[in-house]
């Protein structure tokens, strides 16, 4: 199998893809909006004529990994190829943590306690910062390889991590990341994600772009297709809120999972696609999602667990 490295590119130019866009089209009147630079969102309560604005525009020249903190509903991390920036204002203002070429955040995962440690995964790197992003240094470990594109943290146990090395496969840390063991179960080569929920042991989701969404209900010993309804067969980032509800974004769109991936609703996000998502654990309504359009990161925010979408007033 040809190395994802290529498709993880492909996430920042989904929105710059000419010809016939594969996702539906939203009408004469909302089509008319999209030219002005606005999304017309029609979901549940909200009105037709709603406008969801983006919360913020990102600028860099991919969108990988998004997360909160633990205890802080304000706290966010956005990951990208030449590294790591943050928001302390619920996602409506970012700044850089760090801007250093190829320091590729393909994943990241913050533990909770006075000082949040910050661990990160990507392309030939995995370094962690014991003080919230403000010092980094690599991690000892005896992974076979470093080209990790899935990582994931336990809910309940901060030292449980998981992550999906390319080449060979998926692997489990009691340890905070030191010693590591291989789970048993095959996945896609082209995992590009991974997310846990609490419980012993955790469910887990791993994302491919090839083949849509795989679920573990024992903690990464076997793995059954979590894709029905999905309604697509690339699944570009997955979620939890730690319990029941999944996120998976795809090239057509935001998706929810209120059963662990056994049922599917599509969002009405007002992106094309959503090539970042993020759960806060303190608040399990509160969604972030990123989407690709012209090039640029368009950030939206839901407070009501993706019903309706749009700037927030945090």
């Amino acid at each position: 199998m040809a190395t994802p490295r290529g498709r993880v590119r492909s996430r920042a130019a989904l929105g710059s893809r000419s010809g016939t866009p594969r996702w539906l089209p939203l009408g004469l009147a909302a089509a008319a909006l999209l030219a002005a630079g606005a999304y017309i969102l029609n979901a549940g309560s909200r009105s037709a004529d709603a406008v969801a604005r983006p919360l913020a525009t990102l600028s860099t020249s991919d969108f990988h990994a998004l997360t909160f903190g633990p205890n802080d509903p304000g706290a966010l991390y956005f990951g990208h190829h030449n590294g790591i920036m943050q928001s302390i204002d619920g996602g409506r203002t970012w700044r850089a943590l760090v801007d250093r070429r190829n320091f590729d955040a393909m994943g990241l995962a913050v533990s909770g306690g006075a000082s949040a440690s910050v661990y990160l995964a990507g392309h030939d790197i995995f370094q962690v910062s014991p003080d919230g992003g403000a010092s980094w240094q690599p991690l000892v470990h005896n992974l076979p390889g470093t080209d990790i594109h899935g990582f994931a943290m336990s809910p309940d146990d901060p030292m449980r991590l998981f992550a999906f090395v390319v080449g060979h496969g998926a692997f489990s840390s009691p340890d905070g990341g030191q010693s590591w063991e291989q789970l048993a179960g095959p996945l896609p080569g082209d995992v590009m994600g991974m997310t846990a929920t609490a419980g012993s042991p955790p469910t887990l989701y791993a994302a491919s772009m090839g083949s849509g969404l795989w679920r573990s209900a024992d903690g990464g010993t076997t793995w059954t297709s979590a894709s029905n309804g999905l309604g697509s067969g690339s699944v570009l980032s997955v979620a939890t809120d730690g319990r029941e509800s999944v996120y998976a974004g795809t090239e057509s769109g935001l998706y929810r999972s209120a059963d662990r991936g056994s049922s599917w609703t599509r969002l009405a996000f007002p992106g094309e696609n959503a090539v970042a998502v993020a759960v806060s654990p303190v608040q399990p309504n509160l969604v972030l999602a990123i989407a690709v359009k012209d090039r640029k990161g368009l950030v939206f925010r839901s407070d009501d667990g993706g019903s309706t979408w749009g700037g927030g007033a945090y």
